[in-house]
């Protein structure tokens, strides 16, 4: 029987070791990545090794911390992942009472079927106070415990679009939201998720409507808009390699800077300032051999914020400005927070 993932991607299961699972984003990059899948697998990698189920754990202290080592990687079958896949497509039927499939269509989504997609999320989660807890932000969560954050909402409604076959639906991201553009020209906008009290009520409204989308929290109207490619970006930074406040798994942490290298080199994080810091600050605890240096990286972020959003992104100067601080080099950290003010007067 044919894998629901494909034959090309069954043949890199199971997965044994994070280079394994380099090389199946490697092979999803040179062509349209599927979200959904993708983001399975980081769930079930995160899930399983920052819970510690069954793992012997020993402890490696680094600088900037405790970062504890864990003995063994999580072999991850092709069946794991197909058969979340398979209910992420039942649960999508729903939205237009059909089986979905990755067929992609001519025309365009409409802001119906975005609102049915989200509704057919939302409505399926557990309603408690977990939604400030860490590790719910991949389709793995949703799945298996019905549990998704702010971002994770935004995220599964894009990638349950494109198992819908809409081409045109994708994510925008500010430094403390997320959203759904689409449409022919990606001008059209709609609300998918919550951020603080009382913002269930503004999913489907287009971001457009009222002055807060002038703000920072919509960046001004400057957020990342992202292509396939970059959503994959976004669900890399979205890992979370924490084990509890004070200490994180080696393990996810590694991966999720291979990762990161990845789609650095394939040119994918040019136009994601948030991306670039990131990717400093993880040089920042663990230098890799023959590349460039954290502080080049939040020069890197900088550069893109002020080329491609107009100098509204904040946190490119607040990453350089730790960095200095940490440094020791106070003039510098005190000229990047100033730049990080003057963004925020904008």
């Amino acid at each position: 029987m044919a894998s629901v993932l494909g034959e090309e991607v069954a043949r890199f299961f199971p997965l044994r070791s994070g280079q394994d699972v380099v090389e199946l984003f490697r092979h999803q990059l040179f062509r349209t990545p599927d979200l959904t899948m993708l983001s399975i697998v980081t769930g079930i990698i995160e899930n399983t090794l920052t819970r510690g189920r069954g793992v012997d754990v020993s402890g490696v202290t680094t600088a900037s911390g405790c970062v504890e080592e864990l003995s063994n990687f999580p072999a991850i079958e092709q069946v794991d992942v197909e058969v979340l896949y398979k209910k992420f497509r039942t649960i999508l039927a729903t939205v237009e009472g059909k089986p979905a499939g990755r067929t992609v269509r001519r025309e365009y989504a409409t802001r119906d079927v975005i609102k049915k997609v989200s509704d057919v999320i939302w409505n399926s989660l557990i309603r408690s106070s977990y939604k400030d807890r860490a590790h719910l932000q991949s389709l793995y969560s949703y799945l298996a415990h019905n549990k998704l954050d702010c971002f994770g909402v935004a995220f599964a409604v894009v990638a349950g679009c494109q198992m819908l076959g809409y081409s045109d639906v994708h994510l925008a991201i500010s430094e403390d939201h997320a959203w759904v553009v689409f449409g022919r020209t990606q001008d059209e906008t709609i609300e998918v998720t919550w951020h603080g009290k009382g913002f269930e009520d503004k999913r489907g409204q287009p971001v457009s409507a009222g002055v807060e989308s002038q703000s920072w929290l919509y960046l001004c109207g400057h957020p990342v808009v992202c292509t396939r490619h970059m959503e994959v970006v976004a669900l890399v930074l979205a890992i979370n390699p924490s084990l509890s406040i004070t200490s994180a798994c080696l393990e996810v942490t590694e991966l999720q800077q291979q990762l990161l290298w990845l789609l650095y080199d394939m040119g994918h994080m040019e136009k994601y300032p948030m991306g670039l810091g990131s990717l400093g600050e993880l040089e920042e605890m663990c230098q890799t051999d023959k590349r460039p240096a954290s502080e080049e990286l939040y020069e890197e972020s900088v550069r893109s914020a002020r080329t491609y959003y107009k100098n509204y992104h904040v946190y490119p100067y607040t990453y350089q400005g730790g960095y200095y601080y940490r440094k020791n080099l106070y003039k510098n950290a005190f000229a990047s927070w100033a730049n990080a003010g003057d963004v925020i007067r904008l």
